[in-house]
């Protein structure tokens, strides 16, 4: 009877301890970057639905598609015409979480991230000038706008309009 309540406590505790050690978190590989990964809850396509509390419509909508393996695309509207972004990600997890982005147009992006309790919206807040942006994004798995076929162009040209991409640093000019 003894060692039988001895081998379940510890079939407990291990189970305990692998439901403690269990995260979201996919960790990458890099001597580079010790505390870096992917996070899974960030899989899947997320539609700007607020920005610093302000509700957005119509062509100020914009939608982040993370694939869960570091790889994702922007997709916005610009005049009356949809593009697609590439980009790379990964994020850091310190006292904070960090996301960190890389358009295939050269420009990047870090902010902090987190989500509402029930993982269906996702926060993205950044510091711009002392002014702290916070942009709010609803999880779709079907946007009501079908993400465009059209890929946006290999150029830096100034006279598009990359609509309200979050936390994008300026490029620089050379």
């Amino acid at each position: 009877m003894r060692t039988n309540l001895f081998r379940r406590l510890q079939i407990l505790a291990i189970a305990i301890i692998s439901m403690l050690s269990l995260s979201s978190c996919i960790i990458v590989d890099d001597p580079d970057y010790p505390s870096t990964g992917y996070d899974r809850d960030l899989t899947g396509m997320w539609e700007l639905s607020h920005i610093n509390g302000y509700r957005v419509s119509g062509y100020e909508v914009n939608w982040l598609d993370f694939y869960g393996d570091g790889w994702g695309k922007y997709y916005y509207y610009s005049g009356h015409s949809t593009y697609e972004l590439p980009y790379e990600y990964y994020c850091e997890y310190d006292f904070d979480n960090w996301l960190y982005i890389h358009y295939a147009d050269g420009t990047y992006a870090e902010m902090m991230y987190w989500f509402n309790h029930n993982y269906t919206q996702l926060y993205l807040e950044w510091y711009d000038r002392g002014e702290r942006i916070t942009y709010t994004y609803q999880y779709c798995n079907d946007p009501y706008w079908a993400p465009s076929v059209l890929k946006y162009d290999d150029t830096r040209s100034a006279d598009i309009d990359f609509g309200y991409r979050p936390g994008v640093k300026p490029l620089e000019i050379q």
